[in-house]
């Protein structure tokens, strides 16, 4: 009798380290301490590693929830957004004011960020569709 319940223990044993080995290798069990939202590499974020302004955001530690509230990310964010870390457009002004001509002080007054400034592709100059002489570099 006693051979026999050692038999099937070894019998279980078998089985269920079989089904560990299989679960495992199907869906591999989470870390205890979730990794914080600032570790993921550029390229796991979308548009990333391309030399985007994402590329910044994410350097600092900024992932898409920083700026969207919509998951997935639908459309870009409103100046608002943009300003809440960036300061408001008089502080924006004031940081380019040794640019010549002064982007941030534009005769249009207060345009969306996204008019020049592009997340996740290459940032245009806004004024150079009208002004064609403005040499001007968008990050």
């Amino acid at each position: 009798m006693r051979r026999s319940r050692l038999c099937a223990l070894a019998v279980l044993g078998g089985v269920v380290a079989a089904f560990l080995t299989h679960a495992a290798a199907q869906a591999p069990m989470p870390s205890a301490v979730p990794a914080p939202a600032t570790s993921a590499a550029p390229a796991e974020v979308p548009g990333a590693g391309h030399g985007f302004l994402i590329d910044k955001h994410v350097a600092v530690g900024l992932m898409c929830a920083a700026c969207h509230t919509e998951s997935p990310p639908a459309e870009q964010p409103d100046t608002a957004v943009c300003t809440n870390c960036h300061g408001n457009y008089a502080q924006i002004a004031a940081k380019t004011a040794s640019d010549q001509p002064n982007p941030h002080d534009s005769h249009l007054g207060d345009i969306a960020c996204t008019s020049c400034h592009q997340v996740h592709q290459a940032s245009q100059t806004y004024c150079a569709k009208c002004h064609k002489n403005f040499n001007m570099k968008t990050p």
